[in-house]
């Protein structure tokens, strides 16, 4: 099988959220797709989603609190099983933000 270099930005509503079945650092969230934006240079294998819902697999450390209602932005690469996010986004590519509320959390590179 061939691996095809993918990554799209992906906005959307988390609909689900519990621990990953068999990666322990992560969870699968399920992520109602709103949007969808191909990252330069990269194939875009993402966007044929935007308006469904599509299990991505997520860094428990960013998440922080997010719960199902929140939106959630990030860039992540297509699997066989869904999405996954990418694990250390740089600075700016992650953010979450409560259902309603102004405030967000945004996460870049952790310590080195």
């Amino acid at each position: 099988m061939q691996v095809i270099e993918n990554l799209t930005i992906v906005t959307g509503r988390i609909v689900s959220r519990r621990p990953h079945p068999t990666l322990e650092p992560y969870d699968l969230v399920v992520l109602h797709i709103d949007g969808a934006t191909p990252v330069e240079g990269k194939a875009d294998l993402l966007s044929q989603f935007v308006g469904t819902e599509l299990p991505v697999t997520v860094r428990r450390e960013l998440l922080g609190d997010a719960q199902p209602g929140w939106t959630l932005r990030c860039r992540a690469k297509r699997i066989p099983d869904g999405a996954m996010a990418e694990p250390h986004p740089d600075e700016g590519e992650f953010a979450t933000r409560p259902a309603g509320g102004p405030g967000s959390r945004r996460r870049g590179p952790g310590p080195s």
